[in-house]
């Protein structure tokens, strides 16, 4: 690239060359003490580029000079091969030949890695040369106690976390197949036929209809509208002749652990919360979890779910039976952003025709079990928090420049860097990149107006970005250095119908769920390794057992059988996780 002195360098392959080959392109003249090496666990498209250190928002970046001396600064990415990223992290940790910097994705909580000699304790680095990080982190108790380590009453870094200013949406949720309530139901008042369809046949989000729930709106509110779907979704079944599936699948033990539908039927989870005091419980032996097994085994006794649920354990609980979804003959699934509106239209008269896929909230139980657990909001679901995995600094950067690589890193907490971690470059900084350099990656993907523009106070996504559908927003921006994601006022250019199917996805908050705030912060590995130990007992009584309740093979509604299933879990003594989280909840609540 022109005007750009390019730095080519590889990284020793370590144990059988298991570990990446590492490229740079440092943009600059950077001497040996401010070239510092990166592993990222994974990197961009390479239809794009073929090494990230060629990502233009990196290369843009690294143009300036930064630190108390002004320094040039260059980057060395290590980038695993695809599909090998924890393997090859345990065997970069294990070699001992550490880069200087290490994405947080699948360390150990980065408390234990300082104390067990991997990583550097940031926070010198941090109070002198981050003035914007420090003051995010202390303008917000979520990011403060998610960024921040008390040691006898003394702040401490150990990482440096990603940001964002609100919430992204979750990359999956429960959907359903609202074409065949228009084509099979109505009104459950009027008994009229429900209408709709799409005003755009080329526009897989332009559906509109007068569906209305039994509760009385347009998105189905309780467990009772579920059961109203499923009765029309069966007849919908029928009618097509789909003899060989099922209205609704679901995970392969029986639930899933992080909460999911089972925190519908009373709050909490089958395995640890806090409750609304902040008190840490076990909800496997609560009647919770006793009413949604009530629940799932009335529908499978009625034919609603998948027969072979529990037989399929190499699905990953957003991707069940994937085949038949996509062929459209379920109703009722847990799937991706990509399967909603009607992206999954295979166009070949199919039973995918015509589709059109909306996203559902968490019902709320009002049939099943107490009182207790009837018109509860659930409180442990699947949500995106506003604090992320961020970045290590090892101890193979101890006597190189980090004032330097600090006062760096700090750019992306404020606008700019902020801006193009989100985005990447605006069309002014466009010019100037690819007149300074040659690389025209922008102009050559449609972007040289910029990836965004400012439209009263909002940050507007370019368009060439949102009708990409493919990975060009990843590959526009600088999104793996550590940083703050601007999400609150940023229009991400999405259709009403699909926004609203992932704000179904996230109606209710997460109040309860605790344990990745938890084991992220200060856990001591002695309390990690006691409370794994129990957890897997538990898991795979839980896994074991659950599906005779659903299927039928032991009877949910009797105390004898209850009873055992409870023993058993006592069994594992769940109070001690109990106590051992407490202390930690207690200092780092999940909010």
């Amino acid at each position: 690239m022109k005007g750009i002195t390019k730095r080519i360098c590889v990284a020793l392959a370590v144990m059988m060359g298991t570990l990446p080959l590492a490229c740079c392109n440092s943009g600059n003249t950077a001497g040996d003490d401010t070239t510092f090496s990166w592993w990222i666990y994974s990197g961009a498209d390479s239809s794009y580029y073929m090494e990230y250190q060629d990502n233009p928002a990196i290369q843009y970046s690294l143009q300036k000079t930064y630190g108390p001396e002004e320094k040039n600064l260059a980057l060395e990415f290590w980038v695993p091969a695809a599909g090998t990223a924890a393997d090859n992290y345990s065997t970069m940790i294990a070699s001992g030949d550490l880069p200087d910097l290490i994405d947080a994705v699948i360390s150990d909580p980065p408390r234990n890695m300082y104390e067990n000699g991997y990583i550097l304790d940031i926070t010198e680095y941090v109070e002198q040369y981050m003035p914007n990080y420090v003051e995010l982190v202390h303008s917000n108790d979520v990011y403060y106690k998610n960024c921040v380590e008390l040691i006898d009453g003394e702040e401490h870094y150990f990482v440096l976390r990603d940001l964002y200013d609100e919430p992204e949406p979750v990359f999956q949720g429960y959907m359903y197949r609202r074409d065949w309530l228009v084509k099979y139901g109505s009104n459950p008042e009027t008994g009229a036929p429900f209408t709709g369809g799409y005003t755009d046949p080329e526009d897989y989000d332009s559906w509109q209809d007068d569906v209305v729930f039994p509760s009385g709106g347009s998105d189905p509110v309780y467990i009772s509208d579920w059961e109203w779907m499923f009765e029309i979704f069966t007849q919908a079944q029928a009618d097509l002749g789909i003899t060989d599936s099922y209205v609704m699948s679901l995970y392969y033990p029986g639930f899933t652990w992080s909460g999911g539908l089972i925190s519908c039927f009373g709050g909490g989870v089958n395995l640890w919360y806090q409750d609304e005091n902040g008190t840490v419980q076990f909800g496997g032996d609560k009647d919770h979890m006793r009413t949604y097994l009530e629940c799932m085994n009335s529908w499978y006794e009625k034919g609603w779910l998948d027969p072979s649920f529990n037989e399929r354990t190499s699905d990953a609980f957003y991707s069940i039976d994937s085949t038949s979804v996509r062929q459209g003959r379920v109703a009722v699934w847990n799937g991706l952003q990509s399967e909603l509106g009607g992206r999954i239209d295979a166009h070949d008269g199919g039973l995918t025709e015509g589709i059109y896929v909306a996203g559902a909230p968490y019902p709320i139980n009002d049939v099943y079990g107490p009182d207790s657990c009837k018109y509860v909001e659930p409180n442990c679901v699947m949500g995106n928090g506003v604090v992320a995995n961020g970045v290590m600094v090892s101890k193979s950067a101890e006597e190189k420049d980090l004032a330097t690589l600090f006062s760096y890193l700090d750019t992306f907490y404020a606008e700019e860097g902020a801006l193009l971690k989100t985005f990447g470059l605006d069309a002014e900084q466009i010019s100037s990149y690819e007149s300074e350099t040659g690389d025209t990656f922008y102009t050559d993907n449609g972007l040289g107006d910029g990836t965004y523009t400012v439209e009263n106070g909002v940050y507007v996504k370019s368009d060439v970005l949102v009708n990409d559908g493919g990975n060009l927003d990843a590959a526009a921006a600088f999104n793996k250095v550590p940083g703050l994601y601007l999400r609150k006022d940023v229009d991400l250019g999405l259709a009403d119908s699909f926004q609203h199917s992932l704000d179904n996805w996230v109606k209710y908050p997460n109040t309860a769920f605790f344990q990745g705030s938890v084991t992220t912060n200060a856990m001591t590995p002695e309390d990690t390794s006691s409370c794994a130990d129990v957890q897997t007992k538990v898991l795979e009584y839980m896994t074991t057992n659950a599906v005779d309740f659903i299927k039928g093979d032991k009877d949910i509604a009797s105390d004898e059988e209850w009873g055992v299933w409870c023993k058993a879990l006592g069994k594992y003594n769940y109070q001690k996780v109990n106590d051992i989280y407490q202390p930690y909840v207690d200092q780092y609540p999940f909010i």
